[in-house]
């Protein structure tokens, strides 16, 4: 046996800290950072790093490593700390042992960060609610929405830790690893990256370098997130139990109650306020506090709710706008007489997934009208993406999956029947049939008749390209150029569209 798998027997028989565990939490924390720097310097020789891990847990010498500290600008500047893959797989292994336990005393209606708890089901919630209380908009009802103010930077570590200690499984092995990572200040052990300055527009408060001693949670950390929730609790027992709210609702530091009459919300709100300063020693954040009847809407994770339908917040939709304005001089090149199409590989990934991002968001809402014009304000996304239903896919998706140059060709024939599709077939660039024929007679080239397959065929080496292009826009040819990607398939090579020229008015010149 190894030396690896010596270890791994005697480490076993931990009850907690043992491989499998640790390797299941391994698993999960790589789920979707496998191709992080950290997780892949630590998976090299991750089966060491592990079992190194869970000896530093049995004999309680584990203490977290050092944080990226890093910030963002969207949708608000804000602070963020990463940590350490190897500490990551920590979190995963505490939350593991500590979310069963505390999953039976939260709150039905809490969410965020939670199996099955995500910003769509408190949305239907939420609506569920608002037609229940008004009777599907028979009767009129209204809402409190209140959220704390700078939330992660005021929680106190120490009630926070009595609160865990209270519900701890294993009590004597975990609570340790419980007050180490409760206790863990990552602005002591840092690095720091922050090209742009954005640490600069942050105000101090906000920041957890300014928070009031002993308290404070990095932003990023999956037991960040665990312990928010577990900080919160008492607020929800506290109107669930004490002030009897049948119809409350909250998702990480924003919450909601529906009640019938507006004075009751304005006692509850008075009694939520004393709440959270004396008990939990937070803050209502004044500027977010709102009542209102709920048929004006509510807005609430990303949509605006009311009783009949959902709409997309206005932000959300700005924000995708703004995407398509940067994402469009990135493949769209436009003069006063063409236009030039680039099938930039990477960009297109990124959008593709950047978008379908956002119409996931949609599709949750009445958004039909909305999404159709956001695509006719950006009609350049047609002449890289197909439309189906609440999705887009890659123009040339159905091309990537062809095994043979013939499909490949009739593909491009059939996608840009009015363009001059130049396709690289090893050192040269040839064009097919009707194109072929076009190619010859604008260049001057010899016509071969039945070439590859092809009725005609007509080329030119690799090296002529630049040349051959500045003669073809000379006579205003639409063109397509379809380049090898390198990627050996079955019985030809993958090739994708790279460029893309258009004319403006192109017909009417060519009628000319």
């Amino acid at each position: 046996m190894t030396n690896t798998s010596v270890l791994c027997a005697r480490e076993n028989r931990h009850p907690l800290f043992n491989f499998p565990q640790m390797y299941r939490a391994y698993l999960a924390c790589r789920r979707h950072k496998r191709n992080k720097p950290s997780a892949l310097k630590f998976e090299h020789n991750h089966e060491e790093n592990l079992v190194a891990l869970v000896e530093e847990l049995r004999e309680r010498r584990y203490q977290p490593s050092t944080s990226v500290c890093f910030y963002t600008s969207k949708p608000k500047a804000r602070e963020v700390f990463a940590a350490a893959f190897r500490d990551r797989v920590v979190h995963h292994l505490l939350c593991h042992y500590l979310e069963p336990v505390w999953e039976r005393i939260f709150l039905h209606r809490s969410f965020a960060c939670r199996d099955d708890k995500g910003p769509l089901v408190a949305a239907k919630t939420l609506q569920a609610f608002l037609r229940r209380v008004t009777a599907n908009g028979k009767r009129p009802a209204f809402f409190l929405k209140m959220d704390v103010r700078n939330f992660f930077m005021t929680i106190n570590r120490q009630l926070l830790f009595e609160m865990l200690s209270k519900h701890c499984p294993h009590r004597d092995e975990l609570l340790w690893l419980v007050r180490v990572l409760v206790f863990h200040d990552p602005t002591k052990d840092y690095v720091l990256q922050d090209a742009e300055g954005l640490r600069h527009r942050i105000p101090k408060h906000k920041t957890l370098f300014g928070a009031p001693p002993g308290c404070g949670l990095p932003i990023g950390n999956l037991t960040s997130q665990f312990f928010a929730n577990v900080y919160l609790n008492a607020l929800d027992q506290f109107v669930k139990h004490v002030l009897k709210c049948s119809f409350y609702l909250r998702y990480v530091d924003d919450f909601i109650l529906i009640a019938r009459h507006r004075w009751q919300l304005v006692q509850w709100e008075q009694a939520i306020r004393d709440f959270l300063k004396t008990t939990l020693q937070l803050e209502v954040h004044e500027k977010m506090t709102q009542i209102g009847p709920v048929q004006s809407g509510i807005d609430f994770v990303g949509y605006i709710v009311r009783p009949e339908y959902r709409l997309v917040r206005r932000r959300n939709v700005g924000n995708l706008k703004e995407k398509l304005r940067q994402l469009r001089p990135k493949l769209v090149a436009q003069t006063s007489s063409d236009t030039t199409y680039r099938f930039d590989a990477e960009t297109l990934e990124k959008a593709l997934a950047t978008i379908n991002s956002y119409l996931g968001l949609f599709r949750h809402a009445q958004t039909a009208r909305l999404v159709e014009k956001l695509f006719q304000q950006h009609a350049f996304l047609q002449k890289f993406f197909l439309r189906k239903k609440h999705k887009i896919v890659r123009l040339d998706q159905a091309l990537r999956r062809m095994r043979l140059l013939r499909q490949q060709v009739r593909w491009l024939q059939r996608t840009f029947p009015k363009h001059l599709c130049l396709v690289q077939v090893g050192c040269y660039f040839e064009a097919f049939d009707a194109g072929a024929r076009t190619l010859a007679k604008t260049l001057g080239l010899k016509l071969k008749p039945n070439w590859r397959g092809f009725e005609f065929g007509c080329g030119f080496p690799t090296r002529f390209l630049p040349k051959m292009l500045d003669e073809l826009k000379k006579r205003r040819l639409p063109l397509v150029i379809v380049r090898q990607t390198g990627r050996e398939l079955s019985h030809t090579k993958e090739r994708l569209p790279d460029l893309m020229v258009e004319y403006h008015n192109a017909s009417r010149n060519q009628k000319d």
